[in-house]
């Protein structure tokens, strides 16, 4: 059997799951879209990535598919196996890697200009989408349906992760950071 790439099914502006179906310009698949493109953005940065920042880029997109399950069954009121426990963990385990990374670097003291190696700006785009997504799961959230507190702690957590990673992959490359002149 060939792969169906296209359905036809949205062509009048809505998507469905099972018998729902959804405006998709509703803020459910805002947060589908912005998990995504983060998700494509991450694995773009493991491209270049050296090892040991590679295994928790691909930790950090595997995750990121179990928080869109989570997602996408609480936008369509589906009931579907839970993956809270496992997020929560990540959530743990990427606590701990910032304290790891934390420890190696030295003490901010005024804000960083993104940037330095193409490595370290790719992961500030990162973050940055990162922190778009989090705020689209939170508006989500508030308007429609209840995420899991640690759906929206790990999304809390990655912004957090990703801008250690390019500061480390700076510090790594012995590029000084740079900081606002004002």
């Amino acid at each position: 059997m060939k792969t169906q790439f296209f359905t036809s099914r949205g062509d009048k502006g809505q998507s469905a799951f099972g018998e729902k179906k959804l405006p998709k310009d509703d803020v459910l698949f805002d947060v589908l879209g912005n998990l995504d493109e983060l998700n494509s953005w991450t694995g773009f940065c493991r491209t270049e990535a050296p090892a040991d920042i590679r295994a928790i880029l691909k930790e950090i997109q595997e995750t990121l598919f179990m928080v869109q399950a989570d997602v996408a069954a609480a936008g369509f009121d589906y009931k579907a196996k839970s993956f809270a426990g496992d997020i929560g963990q990540k959530t743990s385990e990427l606590e701990s890697a910032i304290g790891r990374i934390d420890k190696k670097l030295p003490a901010i003291k005024k804000f960083i200009l993104p940037g330095g190696s193409e490595f370290s700006a790719r992961l500030d785009v990162a973050r940055v989408i990162a922190r778009r997504a989090e705020r689209s799961a939170v508006r989500f959230n508030n308007k429609k349906k209840k995420l899991s507190a640690e759906t929206l702690q790990y999304l809390n957590r990655l912004s957090s992760i990703l801008f250690a990673l390019a500061r480390y992959a700076n510090y790594k490359k012995k590029i000084k950071e740079e900081n606002p002149k004002y």
